[in-house]
């Protein structure tokens, strides 16, 4: 009887042993359902996501076929998130036949990231079903829309889990539709800009492209009172384009400045004035081994100027004067070192900073990723609004791995803000250092001006160049330059020597705006004309300036200079404005320090 007593306990024990887990698995399963369909309160947002994959996973583990509708509505919906992708596979293993419908919609749909729909048609194959042939658009499940987080739209993610295949974006092709979820997919924007991004091959260290307008001033008017018109223009325009490989590298550029003023009062008086200066230029260099290197230049700089002044009186003689001034010049020689724009390397860890800040970023930025933004950052250098760029970067950075989730407005704004910024534009770094011999050509038609001879003819030269910067971080840089001359053929001036250097410091403000750049510099320079009547002349100059940044390459900046030239001071304040709309980069790696 006793041991009959003791059997019966010990079942009873066993019993309740299995029925209180399953009590409580029924208990987690529903407290992982609450949890995923409602934020709790007093918890962050970006904690909660983390939250809700967690519990996803323990719903899939769970094998409880009460999680089905949540998962489906996850595996529909949640195509910002990793979580949609833990859904689509728990599917599969859940093995509810109501989930048939929903994963055959996520397999054929086009518009969804190539793992989520290779993740479908493996969970079809898990519930004995084939995916549907051909491409569908997204259609709404049965159980509606889901719930939370949801965002408008799918948009690709990687589950950087092993297994995980590889995703080419330029496969994906545009949704259709429109709002929020379209435009952070990228849609045609994307393709388009991947279509058009440049394959750097294994060897380019670094390559620039830039166009800038800028305009010194620019006015027109008519005073009614004393019938006077006038108008004047000061503009330029520069263009430049590099590319450096590990063993050669070449560089071209081209300036144009226009200078121009009329005044017209009532009568016959009048006055004009045209000075139009023109130059363009390119180097080649081949590289040894050790970055010591040979180069060959050519330069060409044209100006002409035309003055026209009609005097009011007829019986006074008119002025009517024009001149063509051409200088031409080769050189050649060797140097060593280089310099680097790092600037669109420095903007892609910007990134991975904004990122990693609002807990979303899934693993960083590599080298392989960052020469893939830098491309499409190319692609799209001419878009001045900053859409096409966005769009592409966000989808490049989902489909890596490297953007978790649905950025919230917040975070999207300041990945905006970071692909907008000028600051990192033209950030060189390294150092270069120059030996030239050099032969120039001018040609003047008038061979005095202010009754003194202009220089004419032919003149050899040895050049001096030396070029250091450095990046003190992702705000700041440093540049310090030094060219000298000296005029082996020709007279006056056989030499010259200019030293400069300045500081930079980038404003910014809570959200990555930049607000704009102080910089600090200073230049010496010395010549001597080898007279015996005549002074070594040098000029001290220093200026303090501030420019007010209004997009990728346009700004407004007021300067104040000081300089000291022959024991006098003066002082001085300038205001000047750009505007570019053609500025890339790309470098392959960062800058020692960064």
């Amino acid at each position: 009887m006793r041991a009959t007593w003791l059997a019966g306990a010990a079942l009873a024990a066993a019993g309740a042993t299995i029925v209180a887990p399953a009590h409580a698995q029924q208990e987690d399963v529903a407290g992982w359902i609450q949890l995923i369909e409602k934020q709790p309160d007093g918890v962050d947002r970006a904690t909660w996501k983390e939250r809700r994959r967690e519990a996803a996973r323990k719903l899939a583990a769970s094998g409880d076929r009460r999680a089905v509708p949540t998962m489906i509505r996850l595996a529909e919906g949640e195509s910002f998130d990793i979580i949609g992708e833990i859904a689509i596979e728990a599917l599969g293993g859940l093995g509810d036949p109501s989930a048939i419908p929903a994963l055959e919609r996520i397999a054929a749909d086009s518009s969804r990231d190539r793992a989520q729909r290779e993740l479908a048609r493996k969970a079809l194959t898990r519930l004995g079903a084939k995916p549907a042939p051909g491409p569908a658009g997204p259609a709404p499940g049965p159980t509606g829309p889901a719930p939370g987080p949801a965002g408008p739209g799918p948009t690709p993610v990687l589950d950087r889990t092993a297994g995980a295949d590889p995703v080419d974006v330029r496969a994906t092709p545009a949704p259709a539709g429109g709002g929020l979820g379209d435009a952070l997919r990228g849609g045609g924007d994307r393709a388009s800009a991947l279509d058009d991004a440049p394959a750097w091959d294994d060897d380019v260290l670094g390559a620039g492209e830039s166009l800038t307008l800028a305009a010194g001033a620019a006015s027109l008017a008519w005073d009614t009172l004393r019938h006077r018109r006038s108008f004047d223009l000061d503009a330029e325009a520069h263009y430049a384009r590099r590319l450096d490989r590990e063993k050669t590298a070449w560089a071209m550029h081209g300036d144009a400045d226009v200078l121009a003023g009329v005044l017209d009062p009532d009568g016959r008086a009048s006055s004009r004035i045209a000075i139009v200066d023109v130059a363009g230029g390119g180097e080649f260099r081949a590289y040894t081994a050790a970055g010591v290197y040979g180069v060959g230049a050519a330069a060409l700089a044209a100006r002409l100027q035309y003055t026209a002044i009609v005097r009011d009186d007829p019986a006074e003689p008119d002025t009517r004067d024009g001149r063509v001034a051409i200088d031409l010049g080769v050189a050649i020689g060797g140097g060593y070192g280089r310099l680097l724009d790092a600037g669109a390397r420095m903007r892609a860890q910007r990134l991975a900073t904004v990122l990693e800040r609002a807990r979303a970023l899934g693993r960083p930025i590599d080298d392989a990723l960052a020469r893939r933004l830098q491309a499409a950052w190319w692609a799209t250098r001419r878009d001045r609004t900053g859409y096409r760029q966005l769009t592409t970067t966000v989808a490049i950075l989902r489909e890596a791995g490297v953007l978790l989730g649905e950025p919230d407005a917040g975070t999207t704004y300041e990945l905006l803000e970071v692909l907008r910024d000028p600051s990192f534009d033209a950030r060189p770094s390294g150092v270069d250092v120059q030996l030239l011999i050099g032969e120039s050509y001018l040609l003047r038609d008038d061979r005095y001006l202010d009754g003194q001879p202009t220089p004419d003819g032919r003149f050899e030269m040895l050049l001096v160049r030396a070029r250091a910067a450095r990046q003190l971080g992702l705000a700041s840089d440093a540049m310090a330059s030094l060219d000298a001359r000296y005029r082996i053929t020709g007279d006056p001036t056989p030499w010259q020597a200019q030293a400069a250097g300045r500081w930079r410091r980038f404003a910014h403000g809570d959200h990555g705006e930049l607000l704009g750049t102080l910089d600090v510099g200073a230049a010496l320079l010395v010549s001597d004309d080898d007279s015996d009547d005549t002074e070594l002349g040098a000029r001290l100059l220093g200026e303090v300036g501030w420019t007010w940044q209004l997009n990728r390459a346009s700004g407004l900046r007021v300067a104040g200079r000081a300089a000291i030239e022959s024991g006098e001071f003066f002082v001085g304040a300038t205001l000047g404005a750009s505007y570019g709309f053609l500025d890339a980069g790309f470098a392959r790696s960062l800058p020692p320090g960064l």
